[in-house]
C-alpha cells in the first residue's frame, strides 16, 4: 500500500463518528485478538472501515496503530503486539481460510475469566481503575446503574447505550456500541467482576442474584436498541 493510501484510511478512521449499532455492525474474521480489535476500535470507528481496509501489509497496520495513539489510543504493548498480529493475520494479504470456532478467539473457548474480559474490552474507556473518563464515559467504580436490575449491566454489554444519563455526579450524553461479540459465559463473567471491583462489593444489596450465561442467552434472543436500552435503565430508575 503506498504511503499516501495509508494516511488516507487512517484519516477516514479518525474522522469516523461512534461504532454502528449491533445490526449494523460487520463482523471481523475469527481469530486470536479479535476481542482486542472490538474492545479498543469500535468505541470510535465503524469498524467496516477496518474490513474495507483488508488486504494491506503488516507494516501498513503498524503505522496506523501508531498514528491512532495520536487519537487517544491506550494499550499495552503486549496488547498493541496481539491487535498487530490479528490485523496483519486475519486482515492481511493472506488470511487464512475461514472457519474455526469459538466467539472470536479460535479454536475451543476456555472457561470465561472476568478480569480478562476487562482488559480486552472495557478498560479502554472505564480505565484500569473503573474510573471511566470524566464527561466522556461513566465509571463503574460507584455507579448505582450495576444494581438496578440483575440484566441491566448485560443488557447494555448486548445492545449498547445511547442518550443521556447522570452518573455519579456527571452528565454524560455519548455513545456505548454493543458488545454483543462476546459469549452470553464472557458476559456474565465480566459483569460479576464488575461489580465485585472497584469498591462496588459494599453496595451490593442484599439478596441481589448475579445474573447467569441462561439470562443472557435469553436477552440476546430479544435484541434492542441503544436507545431501548436508555429508556429500559429510565424505567428502572423510577
Amino acid at each position: 500500500m503506498r504511503p499516501a493510501t495509508v494516511f488516507s484510511f487512517v484519516s477516514a478512521m479518525a474522522l469516523m463518528g461512534a461504532a454502528a449499532s449491533a445490526a449494523e455492525r460487520f463482523n471481523l474474521p475469527q481469530g486470536p485478538g479479535r476481542e482486542l480489535v472490538y474492545g479498543h476500535c469500535q468505541t470510535c470507528h465503524d469498524l467496516q472501515s477496518v474490513l474495507d481496509s483488508a488486504g494491506i501489509r503488516r507494516g501498513a497496520w503498524d503505522a496506523v496503530l501508531d498514528n491512532m495513539k495520536g487519537f487517544g489510543l491506550r494499550i499495552s504493548a503486549e496488547q498493541r503486539a496481539t491487535i498487530l498480529d490479528y490485523l496483519a493475520t486475519y486482515l492481511g494479504p493472506k488470511p487464512p481460510p475461514a472457519g474455526g470456532g469459538g466467539n472470536g478467539s479460535g479454536g475451543e473457548v476456555a472457561a470465561a475469566d472476568g478480569v480478562k474480559v476487562y482488559e480486552d474490552t472495557c478498560i479502554a474507556c472505564h480505565q484500569p481503575n473503573g474510573e471511566g473518563k470524566p464527561g466522556e464515559f461513566p465509571p463503574f467504580a460507584g455507579n448505582p446503574d450495576l444494581f438496578l436490575a440483575p440484566d441491566f449491566p448485560a443488557v447494555v454489554a448486548l445492545n449498547g447505550l445511547e442518550g443521556p444519563i447522570d452518573v455519579a455526579g456527571q452528565h454524560l450524553d455519548n455513545v456505548m456500541p454493543s458488545f454483543d461479540f462476546l459469549s452470553d459465559d464472557e458476559i456474565a463473567a465480566v459483569v460479576t467482576y464488575i461489580r465485585t471491583s472497584f469498591g462496588n462489593g459494599s453496595a451490593r444489596p442484599a439478596g441481589f442474584a448475579d445474573v447467569t450465561p441462561a439470562e443472557i442467552a435469553a436477552r440476546r434472543a430479544k435484541p434492542m436498541t441503544p436507545a431501548d436500552v436508555h429508556s429500559y435503565r429510565a424505567s428502572l430508575k423510577k
